[in-house]
């Protein structure tokens, strides 16, 4: 609510300028006015009055401008003059206005791509059934940091391990074995699809 006041306020402050300055010009006499007469009741003389009066004021034109402040119109009046000029400088220099359009569009395009894979890859959870739950295995060797695991350790661990609820394998490329396994395939992708929750695509 307060921020809808504060863009009313600025609104007002625009579209009915004159009509607030003749407002407090005339409650800022008033005052002056005021102060005055209680300056000329105690004895003071009354120009001698007026004058101290403003001086308490602090002068009429600024009382004006922390007026302005106040209701915001000194704000909206600069970003407007500040537009005015921008535009007219963009229309005296029309191969600096092409590069600076041209670079402001590179660099939305840039950051909107950028915020689109962090987006995806890190703010988004993953497709699957208890994203936060799902980690990858990996063996170290000696000389490999990431070591892949052989189909028979993966039956192995599926089969042995309590650490995790389910296994599941799976590797790109061409998977070659020998006559006496069982094929890797169906059984790793089948068990793949029931692990994360999602069905996995056939390549």
């Amino acid at each position: 609510m307060r921020l809808l006041s504060r863009v009313r306020s600025w609104l007002n402050a625009v579209t009915r300028r004159s009509h607030i300055e003749s407002e407090m010009d005339a409650e800022l006499r008033f005052h002056i006015e005021a102060f005055a007469e209680d300056l000329v009741r105690s004895g003071v003389p009354r120009e001698e009055a007026l004058w101290r009066a403003r001086i308490e004021f602090g002068g009429v034109e600024r009382a004006k401008e922390e007026c302005r402040d106040a209701r915001g119109a000194n704000f909206l009046e600069s970003l407007i003059q500040d537009l005015r000029f921008g535009l007219r400088m963009l229309r005296k220099n029309p191969g600096f206005t092409s590069v600076a359009v041209l670079t402001l569009a590179l660099g939305i395009a840039v950051n909107t791509a950028v915020f689109t894979a962090f987006d995806a890859l890190v703010l988004r959870p993953r497709p699957v059934k208890d994203p936060d739950s799902l980690v990858a295995v990996f063996r170290t060797t000696p000389g490999d940091a990431r070591g892949r695991f052989s189909y028979p350790d993966y039956v192995y661990f599926r089969d042995h391990s309590k650490s995790f609820s389910d296994l599941s394998l799976f590797a790109f490329g061409m998977a070659l074995t020998s006559s006496d396994l069982p094929p890797a395939g169906p059984e790793a992708r089948s068990r793949l699809t029931g692990a994360v929750g999602f069905q996995l695509p056939q390549l």
